[in-house]
This record gives structure tokens, C-alpha cells and sequence, in this order.
């Protein structure tokens, strides 16, 4: 027995994530969230980006053009990554206002970039800004 050599076990992989399927369980929970909160909605037709088919789709916030971002890891305080969402938001939304609702693994919370002329654009809980994106 003291000879006997056993080839190395292999390495334990994580699990790949598809990157896909996270988004399109993102956009379908934020949609099950406004719903909850009494703004019925559903997740939009993602077949070619653009100003008809927002992420999602909430015939009660109509000036309203949805981005969402569901993430492992927190991306609120990233510059680039805001500034691409930005960029994504702003080229897809035609004449309706871009919002951004990002939500992370741990976190229970949805956040949504506001946008404002004023103050320029802002992070606010979903909850929160609700009632100034109701007024869009």
C-alpha cells in the first residue's frame, strides 16, 4: 500500500452563472415588485434593445424606460459601470425618462438611478423614488 499513488483529485469548480438568465430573473422579480407595490408591470421583450422593448414594461409609470441590473457584487458606488448603464439607459429610452434598477445578490432592497435635471442623476430605494417617477 505505502507505493500506491493516487492521481490528484480535481479542483472543485464553481458553478458558471449564466449571465442571461440572471437578467431575465431581474427583470421578472423588479416586475413582481412594482406589482406588489400596486404598479402592475411585466418584463419587456428583449429581442432587439431600442425604445419598444424596455426591460421592463409598467403602463403605470408610461414615462418610464426601464434598465435593469442584476449583479452578483454591488455596482452602485462604480463609475464606469454606472457611466455604461447611463450611456445603455439614455441610447434606449426615446422620449421616456431612463431609469436604472439595480439589485444584488444579499440584497433585499432595489435601488433606481433617478433622473433629474436639477440635480443630475441620483440612487434612491425603488420605494422612494416611486412617487417622483409616478410625476414622469
Amino acid at each position: 500500500m505505502s507505493g500506491l499513488l493516487l492521481p490528484p483529485l480535481p479542483k472543485a469548480r464553481k458553478k458558471a452563472v449564466n449571465g442571461n438568465a440572471k437578467g431575465k430573473e431581474g427583470e421578472r422579480e423588479l416586475a413582481r415588485v412594482l406589482t406588489e407595490l400596486g404598479y402592475p408591470a411585466s418584463r419587456g421583450q428583449q429581442f432587439k434593445g431600442g425604445t419598444d422593448s424596455p426591460d421592463v414594461v409598467c403602463p403605470s409609470l408610461p414615462g418610464v424606460h426601464w434598465e435593469v441590473k442584476r449583479y452578483a457584487t454591488c455596482q452602485l458606488f462604480s463609475p464606469a459601470m454606472v457611466a455604461s448603464w447611463d450611456a445603455q439607459a439614455a441610447q434606449d429610452c426615446g422620449t421616456r425618462h431612463p431609469v436604472i434598477a439595480h439589485r444584488w445578490n444579499g440584497a433585499r432592497q432595489w435601488w433606481v438611478r433617478v433622473p433629474s435635471a436639477e440635480r443630475g442623476a441620483y440612487w434612491q430605494p425603488l420605494e422612494v423614488a416611486l412617487p417622483y417617477l409616478r410625476s414622469l
